[in-house]
């Protein structure tokens, strides 16, 4: 069996906010459905996995923390 697309946590994000005008509006085994769908979609069809693999990040900050303008160049200073 292959790997599900929604494995990855930003192909699943993408797809929850593909479903999210759904939920609530069908039942949830419809949007559950949709999801499948959408996966199947990114997991065979060509042109579907050339467009997320150019759409998709290449790289990801995971600390969660970024410094910017003035003091990211300080910080770069200090490091150097």
């Amino acid at each position: 069996m292959d790997a599900s697309p929604l494995d990855d946590p930003w192909i699943a994000a993408q797809v929850d906010a593909a479903v999210a005008p759904y939920v609530g509006r069908l039942p949830a085994e419809e949007v559950a459905w949709m999801r499948e769908q959408l996966a199947e979609v990114l997991l065979h069809d060509e042109e579907a996995i050339r467009l997320l693999r150019r759409a998709q990040p290449r790289e990801v900050d995971e600390s969660g923390e970024r410094a910017f303008g003035v003091l990211g160049a300080a910080g770069r200073a200090k490091a150097g």
